[in-house]
């Protein structure tokens, strides 16, 4: 079984049929994962915790496509947000798009990326693109990769704002009385300023 589907992939490779690994894998049967409807009616925290857990591209896709039609981008604790695992993938071509275009859906046709890359995923996306809405071949419709890209850069501001945050709680300008009646402050970065008070 192994040596047929090695084969296979050999001569996907050769003749030009797919252009990366993950563009030959088999596709997943949505039954297995829940597909684009079912997780529609599962709860965030759910699709937050599944979204940590998997490392499958297309069910990761799928997770941030339905968190994002709900107006979510980070998970409640912060960990987790829109893009951590995919947003590499933006520009980048990983699935070849050579097959005619038969759809008869266009970007313009959806209020939003997430909307799109929803559409997009439930009818054969990301390896296959009947529709011509991710015409690149990373993997990202319309202007999803857009909302991916913004996510990570509002969630690293999220953490510069934390780690700030933490310091100015750490460096306060409350006055402490040392062991012989001294006051001092406590800089940033942690050492006594004996003029301070």
């Amino acid at each position: 079984m192994l040596l047929i589907s090695l084969r296979r992939l050999s001569a996907a490779l050769r003749t030009g049929s797919c252009t990366a690994l993950v563009a030959c894998g088999p596709t997943v049967d949505s039954s297995t994962y829940g597909g684009p409807d079912s997780m529609r009616n599962r709860s965030s925290y759910a699709l937050w915790s599944e979204l940590g857990a998997t490392s499958d591209t297309r069910t990761i896709m799928l997770l941030e496509a339905e968190l994002a039609a709900r107006g979510e981008t980070q998970s409640p604790s912060g960990s987790e947000y829109l893009g951590r695992k995919t947003s590499g993938t933006v520009g980048r071509r990983s699935y070849a798009r050579s097959e005619a275009i038969s759809g008869d859906r266009n970007c313009s046709d959806f209020t939003s990326g997430a909307e799109a890359q929803r559409f997009f995923l439930a009818t054969g996306g990301p390896v296959s693109d009947l529709h011509g809405l991710d015409r690149d071949g990373d993997g990202n419709a319309c202007e999803w990769g857009k909302t991916l890209r913004s996510s990570v850069s509002s969630h690293r501001q999220y953490v510069a704002r934390q780690t700030s945050a933490a310091r100015s709680y750490q460096s306060s300008s409350r006055c402490y009385v040392g062991p012989r009646g001294g006051s001092y402050t406590i800089t940033p970065s942690g050492s006594k300023n004996y003029g301070g008070c």
